[in-house]
């Protein structure tokens, strides 16, 4: 039986894009709002997280939310519009932007008003997870995080003396101590480790591996929503590949996140109706992590492997 190809399919699922969406995506992070009066906007600075949303909500006159400063540079985050820019009026009461990145000081003004100049402070996105080492176990025993993240192991107060010491065992086939081997004890009762590279991690106590005192962390890649064929950009190439996973049995990215353009946890006909309509018919953008790369720690069961 001939079956269509992913291109065909795309162009047949256009005319669904004046519907919108299938389905919204799954709320994230926090949501900030500022509110705009006539000749003036409050709060005029806010400090978010990566994957929060700034919301610019209208109380009275005209504005245009524009990123950046009056006469910024061209070609840097200070040129007008650079980020973001949208009405907020009568017609148009709120305006949203969604904010990823590393951390940085973004600018913007109210185009209608330009002395009107605001912040928003974007903190970074790493993240450091505690772990406590105690009578013959790490707990928790399994950690996931992202590129980039820490782990910050605490021995308990008392115990007897542990190891955190990277590895399957101590055998030598195993490699034991390749990425770390540090004291756990009462005079050294910390240890940090930054994961900079994707992959399983495990590791295990060296006086305590008869007892089976060990541990394990996945560690994600960052990613960059909507790019199913994982090249660094959103295009119309995306929305094609994941067609032809779902109807013509291609092999998936292990970056199942990615894929899920709307992120509501799975990835089906949905995502690429989401593409397609932020490509072609000014629907939403897909969620954080978007337009950059990034961590998305979204409660769902899909990852993003080497």
């Amino acid at each position: 039986m001939h079956r269509p190809s992913a291109s065909h399919l795309s162009i047949a699922l256009l005319p669904l894009l004046l519907l919108g969406p299938l389905t919204s995506g799954t709320c994230r992070a926090d949501e900030y709002f500022i509110e705009m009066f006539s000749s003036a906007f409050l709060p005029q600075s806010v400090t978010v997280q990566a994957g929060d949303t700034v919301t610019w909500v209208h109380v009275a006159g005209s504005h245009v939310v524009r990123s950046g400063v009056p006469g910024g540079a061209p070609g840097t985050a200070d040129e007008p519009g650079a980020l973001f820019e949208g009405p907020v009026d009568a017609q148009n009461p709120t305006f949203s932007h969604t904010f990823s990145g590393p951390p940085a000081t973004i600018a913007f003004h109210d185009g209608a008003n330009p002395s009107q100049v605001g912040t928003i402070e974007l903190l970074g996105d790493d993240l450091t997870f505690v772990v406590t080492v105690l009578d013959n176990a790490y707990e928790p025993p399994l950690v996931e995080l992202f590129e980039g993240d820490s782990i910050r192991w605490e021995h308990e107060p008392g115990e007897m003396l542990h190891t955190v010491t990277s590895g399957l065992s101590s055998a030598p086939a195993d490699n034991p101590g390749a990425l770390f081997d540090a004291v756990s004890s009462d005079g050294f009762p910390v240890f940090i480790y930054t994961f900079d590279v994707a992959g399983e991690v495990p590791y295990f106590c060296l006086p305590h591996e008869c007892c089976g005192m060990l541990g394990m962390v996945v560690v994600q890649r960052r990613f960059l929503r909507g790019d199913a064929n994982e090249d660094g950009v959103v295009e119309i190439a995306d929305p094609i590949a994941l067609l032809g996973v779902l109807f013509q049995g291609a092999a998936p990215s292990p970056c199942l996140d990615a894929s899920d353009a709307n992120d509501d946890g799975s990835v089906n006909i949905a995502d690429a109706i989401h593409l397609l309509s932020y490509l072609f018919s000014q629907g939403a953008m897909p969620p954080a992590p978007f337009p950059a790369p990034g961590p998305d720690r979204t409660e769902d069961p899909l990852r993003c492997l080497p």
